[in-house]
Order: structure tokens, then sequence, then C-alpha cells
């Protein structure tokens, strides 16, 4: 499995608390044991941490209209090019979707199928914070990415080629578990909806109250969401 992040940006550089969040991302997986190789953080601009390079695409990819959907936008391109490869599955996900605990191909259900999906958990609708990919999903992603570029929320035009079960699309993806996506909201309901352990944390750390919810289990449980072996991580980088 790979690791893919994608910042695509004007300023051609990591700003605000992306420059903090790539690192913590970085020296997480790491921690988890991905190989440097595996973690491919797709860039319109040099970097390089902790033996991480970014992979190098043109300003072409970047979407003025929808950038937080550039993740989405971008994987038609990276299939072509050759960035993501056949017979391989891609962990795709936002700077603030943060793994717990290891995950393995095997573990995700996804043989002969292109892409893994989940809900909000709380709310049956699409969330494509946190996906499985398969180069085979192109033809997906670029519906996906014909919308986002006019304009459209990627959640939104998966839901409505779902509901219409465009292409048959519905026997191409599977629903995943919402332990790939625990999100901000109702996330009591969404602890006992998830299989344990939890993969898959996302949230913002830098918004006020937050690592209050997720690192020091003020909330409806009272419990952590986070491993004693991830806030080591998050105080690392000054996330307390």
């Amino acid at each position: 499995m790979k690791n893919l992040i994608v910042f695509i940006s004007p300023r051609k550089q990591l700003y605000g608390e992306y420059a903090v969040l790539i690192k913590v991302q970085i020296d997480n997986a790491l921690d988890l044991g991905w190989k440097p190789e595996d973690i491919l953080f797709v860039t319109n601009f040099n970097y390089e941490y902790n033996g991480v390079k970014s992979i190098i695409v043109g300003d072409k990819n970047f979407c003025a209209v929808r950038p937080r959907s550039i993740k989405t936008s971008i994987i038609p391109h990276l299939v072509d090019e050759g960035i993501m490869e056949d017979g391989k599955v891609y962990w795709n996900h936002d700077f603030d979707a943060f793994q717990i605990n290891p995950m393995s191909v095997s573990e995700l259900g996804l043989e002969g199928l292109d892409a893994g999906f989940t809900d909000y958990g709380w709310r049956t609708r699409w969330c494509l914070g946190s996906a499985f990919i398969k180069t085979s999903a192109r033809d997906i992603f670029t519906w996906l990415r014909d919308g986002i570029f006019v304009n459209l929320e990627d959640e939104t035009i998966l839901g409505k080629i779902t509901d219409r079960n465009t292409h048959k699309i519905n026997s191409r993806i599977k629903k995943m578990n919402i332990t790939y996506q625990i999100g901000m909201r109702h996330v009591e309901h969404n602890y006992e909806l998830a299989t344990k352990p939890l993969k898959v944390l996302h949230f913002h750390p830098h918004k006020p109250g937050l690592l209050d919810i997720f690192m020091h289990g003020k909330n409806g449980i009272n419990t952590p969401f986070m491993t004693d072996r991830m806030i080591k991580v998050f105080h690392h980088h000054g996330l307390k």
C-alpha cells in the first residue's frame, strides 16, 4: 500500500498549519512502519523531510475554485503519469487525517474492487477525506474531477453517481467501516460504529478544543482516541 498526500498551491510552498502537519504525517507514517518510498507527497514544488521527497506535478493540477478537492481531482493525472501504479492500493487522505494503528491491504477487503470510501458514520453521505484507491478507479475520478473544476463538491458528485449507479459504479466500490475516518462530529457515535483498534482520526489539531477531545479524552466516553505512540509524535511537533 502507498500513502498519498497531495498539496498543490500557487504559492509553491507549504504555509500555516500545513507546514507542521506534513511533518506530523511523515513522522507518524515512518513510526508506523511505512517506508519513505511508500509515502508519496505530491506537490508543485520541491520539498524534502526525513527522507521523503516531494513528487512534482504541473501547476495545471491546481483548482482555484475548489482547492481542498485537489487530492480527488488529481487522481487521473497521477494514473496517466505512472505515479500511481497498477496492482497497488493508495491511501489518499487529507493533511488532517491521521493514521493511528497499522493498516494492511488484506484487511481492506478490496479484492476485485476499484476503491473504498467511508461515509460520515453519523450521516449517510460519502466522505472523501480518507479513501482507498486503485488505478482502475481512474474513470470514477475523472467524473469527480470534471465536476470539481466547475465548482461542485466531490462528495456530492460521488453521491449522485452512486445514487444513479452510473456505469454500475456500486459494484466497483466498497463502503468502508468508519474506523478509517473518525471525524470531528458525533465522535462517540462513530466510536461505537467503528471496528477496533481505530485506524484513522480526521480532525484539525489547531482548532480549539479538538486536541482535548482526541488526545486528552474530554469526550462523552472519557477516552483518549489517540495512542501514546501517536501523542508522542504530536508533542514532538508542538501539538499538545
